[in-house]
């Protein structure tokens, strides 16, 4: 009587796995895909190289994270954020630093009288 307790129990078990297979979205990736997927995101990409800061005095700053809002270059690279004047900047020389390694670096353009 066990035996065919268990021996019907584990075909119900099998039939619910076939319905739950047969139910699923046939878009949907199976779960050894979802799996093969997440793996494949979870790898780092690569670094992009670092901007290039060149200030008037030739001195050099390597940065990775930062924002251009109006006059100002923001440096988020660091725990502690800096406040860097475009006007410190050697523009030139920090464009052609950049255009060398193959970063771009581009100042929005001021308009005046807004």
């Amino acid at each position: 009587m066990a035996a065919e307790w268990n021996r019907q129990n584990l075909e119900e078990i099998r039939m619910r796995r076939q319905e739950e297979e047969d139910d699923q979205d046939e878009y949907a990736p199976r779960s050894s895909e979802r799996r093969a997927a997440s793996a494949s995101e979870a790898q780092p990409q690569p670094a992009l190289p670092a901007t290039v800061l060149v200030y008037r005095d030739q001195h050099k700053e390597e940065i990775s994270n930062y924002a251009i809002v109006g006059q100002t270059l923001w440096n988020f690279s660091s725990q502690r954020t800096k406040k860097i004047p475009l006007a410190d900047l050697d523009m030139a020389a920090t464009e052609k630093a950049n255009d060398d390694r193959g970063v771009a670096f581009n100042v929005p353009a001021t308009h005046s009288g807004q």
